[in-house]
């Protein structure tokens, strides 16, 4: 018996010196799990939110400081890491990034080897969480935190046939150089338009089925068309009433009546443009825009509204209208009639309402470019198309490349 009581002590005593150790490894388990468990979270938040950011499109100017990201981007991050992540987490090093093919080589590559380019988005963060058991000196722990890392790159390449019209600014303006080109204005533009247009056949020549399509009407005053007559017509956009005055609820309730008229007189005007309706012929497309001259003034709602009738007679799923412009509109008042009556959601609605050949649902967009001029002063331009598709570019290289965005299909595939 007294053997037995003996040994019983010796089993306490090494049960005693061992808790500290047993508890160490439980404590060191528990948080190591949760460290692992994090890590997959953020992991899976950041690609989540890596997608949200390439559907969502937005400039990605850094708000706080370099590779910081837009606020707009920072705050769809935030809000997906945040909802996967919720015990007392603090994030850290939010990183939002975005690529240009000229800025990858990988695209740089493809291009060279005739392949579609790319736009690339990259979300880098940390998770700091308050640990369970942080140890002392007598057991071992995390310490009162720990982190977990993670990252998500996502590529965004055209998928679906698009119908794209040009709504081109050819005023008076557009003859003047500028400094974010080499050239005239009107010449840089044709310069961008041959290189999306290059981009889009790409897609032509690897696609079997369906292909992007291109048309362009240009404005100063007015757009033009060339008749099978042969003999240089106007367009003329705008209803009036009986009594000669006009109606901007006649005007959009009729939008989609393509209207013939000779009312464009000269006035002085030596612009040389015509409509070019949707052709996936290139060559001959910028053959004709090579031709075009600017003159005259500007009112942006009449290549507006003459591009939505030439869109939809477009054939693909998606439907495109992006206007380029580089100043005011001369009738600023006129134009905001027109979008206070409805004038571009009816646009939207129609064009986004009709069905492809083959059955597909439609989806049209309306966006808008500026030249060399910060479009978000024209407040019908912006109230049209909404604040999140008017885009301000500084350069030749901003407009091309926020084109071939536009393009580019709405949610981006993850790396």
């Amino acid at each position: 018996m007294r053997k037995i009581k003996k040994q019983s002590g010796h089993a306490a005593l090494l049960f005693a010196m061992i808790i500290p150790g047993l508890f160490g490894i439980f404590t060191l388990a528990t948080d190591g799990a949760r460290a692992l468990q994090t890590k997959a979270r953020i992991e899976d938040a950041s690609e989540i939110a890596v997608l949200a950011i390439a559907a969502h499109n937005d400039d990605n100017q850094d708000s706080q400081g370099a590779g910081s990201g837009s606020r707009v981007n920072r705050q769809i991050a935030t809000d997906y890491l945040n909802a996967y992540l919720r015990d007392s987490t603090q994030l850290t090093g939010l990183k939002v990034k975005k690529y240009n093919c000229d800025q990858i080589a990988e695209c740089r590559a493809g291009l060279a080897r005739g392949e579609p380019r790319f736009f690339q988005y990259e979300i880098e963060v940390s998770s700091v969480q308050d640990t369970w058991f942080p140890g002392n000196d007598s057991i071992e722990g995390f310490g009162d935190t720990f982190s977990a890392k993670g990252a998500a790159v996502a590529r965004k390449y055209q998928s679906e046939a698009v119908d794209i019209i040009f709504v081109s600014d050819y005023s008076g303006s557009m003859a003047w150089n500028w400094s974010g080109g080499r050239n005239r204005k009107y010449i840089d533009l044709r310069n961008i338009i041959q290189e999306v247009t290059d981009e889009l056949q790409k897609f032509n020549d690897l696609n079997n089925t369906d292909n992007n399509t291109v048309g362009l009407t240009a404005f100063n005053y007015y757009t033009k068309t060339i008749p099978s007559n042969r003999s240089n017509h106007c367009f003329m956009t705008q209803l009036v009433n009986p009594n000669g005055r006009f109606s901007a609820s006649q005007t959009v309730r009729n939008i989609f009546v393509e209207k013939n008229n000779r009312y464009c007189v000269n006035h002085g005007d030596s612009s040389r443009f015509q409509d070019l309706p949707l052709t996936d012929n290139y060559s001959s497309f910028n053959n004709s825009v090579r031709s075009f001259y600017p003159n005259h003034g500007t009112a942006s709602f009449q290549g507006i509204i003459r591009g939505a009738q030439m869109l939809r007679k477009g054939r693909n799923p998606r439907r495109l209208l992006i206007v380029l412009s580089d100043g005011e509109d001369g009738d600023p008042s006129r134009h905001m009639q027109l979008v206070n009556a409805g004038m571009c959601s009816t646009i939207v609605n129609t064009l986004s309402g009709d069905l492809t050949p083959d059955g597909h649902k439609v989806k049209a967009r309306l966006a808008v470019v500026g030249f060399d001029y910060d479009v978000n002063k024209n407040r019908a331009l912006q109230k049209c198309v909404g604040a999140e598709n008017v885009y301000k570019a500084q350069n030749r290289d901003d407009i091309l490349n926020k084109i071939l965005e536009l393009i580019t299909e709405e949610i981006g595939h993850l790396k």
